[in-house]
C-alpha cells in the first residue's frame, strides 16, 4: 500500500505543477496580446496623416522663404545706409560748389532786373500822365516792359529749378 499512497502524492504534486505552467503561459500570452493590441492602436491613432506631412512641408518652405526675405531686407538696409551716407556727402559738396553760388548770383541778378523794370514802368506811367499826347507811346513801351519782366521771371524760375528742383511760387 505504501506504493499507492506514494503514487497519489506524486500525481497530486504533478497536477499543481502542470496547472501553474498553464497559468504562466496564459498570463504570458495575455501580456503579449495586450502589448500587441496597445502598440497597434497607438500606431493607428498616432500615425502621421498626409495632411500633416504637407502642412509641415509648407511651413518649412515658408520658413525658408521668410529667412531669405529677412536676409534680403538686411542687404537692402545696408545699401540704403550706404546711399544715405553718400547723399549727405553729395549735399555737402553741392552746398559748397561754385555752381550753386553762381546760380544764387544769377537768381539775385534776375530779381534786381525785375525790380528795375517795375520802377521803370512806374516812372514811364508817371511821365505819361504829366505830358499830353504820350499815352500811345506809353502803351507801346509798357507792353515791351511787361514782356521783359515776364522773361525775367521765367529765367528766375528756371534758375530755381536748377537750384532746388522747385518752381517759383510767386506769380506777379
Amino acid at each position: 500500500m505504501p506504493s499507492k499512497v506514494n503514487d497519489d502524492k506524486k500525481t497530486q504534486e504533478e497536477a499543481p505543477k502542470k496547472s501553474s505552467k498553464k497559468l504562466i503561459i496564459a498570463f504570458f500570452l495575455c501580456f503579449i496580446f495586450s502589448v500587441a493590441s496597445s502598440s497597434g492602436i497607438t500606431y493607428f491613432l498616432l500615425k502621421p496623416k498626409q495632411e500633416d506631412i504637407q502642412t509641415a512641408k509648407t511651413i518649412s518652405e515658408q520658413g525658408a522663404l521668410l529667412s531669405k526675405f529677412e536676409q534680403s531686407l538686411a542687404k537692402q538696409d545696408s545699401k540704403i545706409k550706404a546711399i544715405e551716407e553718400q547723399n549727405d556727402v553729395l549735399k555737402l559738396y553741392l552746398r559748397h560748389s561754385s555752381a550753386t553760388a553762381l546760380k544764387n548770383i544769377l537768381i539775385d541778378q534776375e530779381r534786381n532786373i525785375q525790380a528795375f523794370l517795375k520802377v521803370l514802368k512806374s516812372a514811364m506811367r508817371d511821365l505819361a500822365t504829366l505830358s499830353p499826347r504820350t499815352s500811345e507811346w506809353n502803351d507801346d513801351y509798357q507792353y515791351q516792359l511787361d514782356l521783359a519782366l515776364k522773361g525775367s521771371m521765367e529765367r528766375e524760375d528756371l534758375l530755381k529749378l536748377l537750384k532746388t528742383g522747385e518752381p517759383n511760387d510767386k506769380s506777379q
